[in-house]
């Protein structure tokens, strides 16, 4: 399963002949939720409030529905297993949900690319591919501790780190190191795994990516609004 990292060819070539999805799903879903309740020690929460009062300023509440909103957001600050808890899920829930939507769509589109789906073998490149997980939490846990704080990242948001919402802040941070890692590991995978030919998989993989990725800044900006 390791072999991901070395010789993604061969693990991917293995593969074919078995469908190995669920000890590298739980192993990628460990690896992002232990950076999740790392960085939830070292949020900013304050910041987080005032920021929040800004963009709800910028939408044109009312004084009396910000400091509704203020005093929901102070309790649950104050609620340790709420703090701790909701993101944690909310990251198990939004990891589960993208594996199998990634998954049920790659699925889809294999016949268009000239090969017979197979769920669960696209289970198993998408979550062979996921494993990334490893050395990106691994990262992000060594910039978390070293910064003493949450706002860490590894994509190009660290050019424009006064970027904090809208369009441009979802296209810059889908733009990381570990997630193009992700996508060449995907592409791959399909092509050897279902003997794509070409660059077919990487253009279905880099599309479906660069789809969700505008789909997600569109959703930013209008709920910036």
């Amino acid at each position: 399963m390791f072999g991901i990292y070395a010789s993604p060819t061969a693990t991917f070539s293995r593969l074919k002949e078995r469908s190995v999805w669920l000890v590298p799903l739980i192993v990628a879903l460990v690896a992002n939720l232990a950076v999740t309740a790392l960085s939830v020690q070292y949020v900013d929460w304050e910041k987080q409030q005032e920021q929040a009062v800004e963009q709800m300023e910028g939408r044109g509440m009312t004084e009396e529905q910000i400091e509704k909103a203020t005093e929901n957001m102070e309790q649950f600050y104050s609620n340790q297993l709420m703090r701790t808890g909701l993101p944690l899920v909310g990251s198990l829930v939004t990891q589960l949900i993208a594996i199998f939507f990634f998954t049920l769509v790659y699925n889809l589109a294999l016949p268009l690319l000239g090969a017979s789906g197979n769920f669960l073998r696209t289970l198993s490149v998408v979550t062979h591919a996921g494993l990334i997980a490893l050395p990106a939490a691994a990262v992000k846990a060594i910039l978390i501790l070293v910064r003493r704080s949450a706002d860490v990242s590894t994509s190009l948001l660290l050019a424009a780190p006064n970027i904090k919402s809208g369009f441009l802040a979802v296209m810059l941070a889908r733009i990381d190191i570990f997630v193009i890692w992700q996508l060449i590991l995907a592409g791959l995978g399909l092509k050897v795994v279902f003997d794509l030919k070409g660059s077919k998989s990487y253009w279905l993989v880099f599309g479906v990516w660069a789809l969700v990725t505008v789909i997600f800044g569109l959703f930013a900006t209008f709920a910036g609004r």
